[in-house]
């Protein structure tokens, strides 16, 4: 496979991500217009812990899958995590029904508001269900390289999902308004139950479309093979619920614990703002979400051929370049990004973004840079670093959050990401060396950060001192300036790799 390649399936992977999460980013001003900040704020705690319990539910096997079907018997491979994660999946689905009292009542329930509204954790727990039950599913289609019915599903589902949204937080309140009243009153805290009741119907609805794919295989398990799979995957739950700490236990458990007082709705408002900022970070994990679902196969396969070192060089330095723009692309128009809050009282969160900008960029690179332990099957030294990283997300959260509220969570997440990068670079060089192009990546990196603080300094200073995100013409000319001089200077230097690229390499040429 080739760089061509990557790029066309990671289109199609991308645009079936980036897509899902625009659609659903446009629901975030819809949300915050209707709800309070309380509200969102309980929310955003709720999903925070999902991706943990999804780590639990899948325990590594997608991407066990992915390298044992290189390996092994491709079908037996399949049949077999198949059939481990729909007994896993029903038996943890019943356990957390059973002790959803206990849940729900505690600490984390009250601060998600589960503990004022039992049904809402029902819903979660068949959110989580139904999604780890497609985690196969969706990892045979990108095996297969058939990113285009990938594509269908995923976006399918998340219609399904934003048109319940619609239906039930703007549809039926405004016929019930009218006159219907046989219609439900949607109002105070009953949205979030229906918000959570449209994410089950769209998971669902993509379960239910996997099912002729699910029906079609040979129902074989291999006692021997599992063992071998668990054994690989096993420590990937670590290296999964450790990145996650990073990732999201901030909204989750360190600005809940570690926010001075103990007024329960305040905390619930600083977390709203914090994530609903942390919305602002999307365009760029969008594009690592996506590169990482066409790139894990793909490395995998490239892993077969002669040097792939030198093609995962390129692909970093590719991949690097990309988020550089698109750390510009944000940080530099937070003026014009800021209409998405809709409301004044989150923009004093929007100090934060470029920092979470940058921490993703460390995020993604990391991730880049996580094939070494994949392909040496040296997954337990992976799960090693981030939990080291976890440790110092802890100690640092802990640290700042009293004293910086969540500017201080946010300055966690970036440090916390460079350290995670930083390690898995110098491991990465000794146990599966890749030469990558280190002084370009830094200059670019360095660059494009310095670009946007010049920028920044400016706008305070000279362009718009009394109200830096205020939507000034003269404040987005010479953002756009800053950025199209990025560009140029980008294209300049990496004018031979752009030219070897399909659809754009033909106008690169010309420059």
């Amino acid at each position: 496979m080739s760089i061509k390649s990557l790029a066309g399936q990671t289109i199609y992977y991308g645009f079936s991500n980036i897509a899902s999460k625009l659609l659903n980013y446009f629901l975030t001003p819809l949300y915050l217009e209707l709800m309070t900040q309380a509200s969102y704020g309980e929310m955003s705690t709720v999903y925070a812990y999902v991706p943990f319990m999804n780590i639990i539910l899948t325990y590594g096997m997608e991407t066990a899958f992915f390298r044992f079907a290189k390996k092994e018997n491709s079908q037996t491979v399949l049949s077999t995590s198949t059939i481990s994660l729909l007994f896993t999946t029903i038996s943890f689905t019943i356990l957390l029904l059973l002790f959803r009292g206990p849940i729900i009542d505690s600490y984390i329930g009250e601060l998600g508001g589960l503990n004022a509204h039992p049904g809402f954790f029902t819903y979660l727990v068949l959110i989580m269900a139904f999604d780890a039950l497609t985690a196969i599913p969706f990892a045979q289609l990108r095996l297969e390289n058939r990113p285009v019915r990938y594509a269908i599903i995923r976006l399918t589902g998340i219609l399904t999902t934003i048109g319940f949204n619609v239906l039930f937080l703007v549809v039926i309140p405004k016929m019930y308004a009218a006159g219907s009243t046989w219609l439900p009153d949607i109002s105070g805290g009953n949205q979030l139950g229906y918000i959570y009741l449209s994410n089950m119907l769209g998971s669902g609805i993509t379960l239910l479309m996997f099912l002729p794919q699910i029906m079609r295989i040979r129902w074989e398990f291999d006692t021997a093979m599992w063992k071998q799979m668990l054994n690989y995957a096993v420590p990937l739950i670590f290296f999964g619920m450790a990145g996650m700490v990073n990732e999201t236990f901030d909204r989750a458990w360190f600005l809940p614990q570690f926010l001075p007082g103990n007024n329960m709705t305040d905390k619930k408002e600083l977390i709203g703002i914090y994530a609903a900022n942390y919305k602002l970070a999307i365009l760029i994990t969008m594009f690592i979400q996506a590169f990482k679902l066409g790139a894990e196969p793909f490395f995998f396969k490239q892993a077969e051929g002669k040097d792939p070192q030198k093609m995962y060089a390129r692909i970093m330095k590719l991949f690097v370049v990309l988020l550089c723009m698109m750390f510009l692309f944000v940080s530099l128009y937070l003026n014009v990004w800021k209409t998405f809050l809709r409301r004044p009282e989150y923009y004093d969160g929007m100090k934060i973004v470029p920092i979470l900008l940058l921490a993703n960029m460390f995020l993604g690179i990391y991730y880049n840079l996580t094939i070494w332990f994949k392909l040496t099957d040296r997954t337990k030294t992976g799960a090693m670093i981030t939990i080291v990283t976890a440790v110092m997300a802890f100690l640092l959260n802990w640290w700042w959050i009293p004293v910086m509220g969540y500017f201080g969570a946010a300055l966690a997440t970036m440090a916390c990401y460079f350290i995670q990068m930083t390690i898995c670079y110098i491991l990465g060089q000794k146990y599966y060396p890749v030469p990558y192009h280190l002084p370009r990546i830094l200059t670019y990196m360095v660059t494009a950060v310095a670009t946007f603080y010049l920028y920044d300094l400016l706008n305070r200073t000279l362009l718009s001192p009394g109200d830096i995100y205020a939507l000034k013409p003269l404040s987005l000319l010479v953002a756009t300036v800053f950025f199209s001089g990025y560009i140029w200077f980008l294209l300049k230097m990496e004018k031979k790799e752009f030219s070897r690229l399909p659809v754009i390499g033909k106008f690169v040429s010309r420059i």
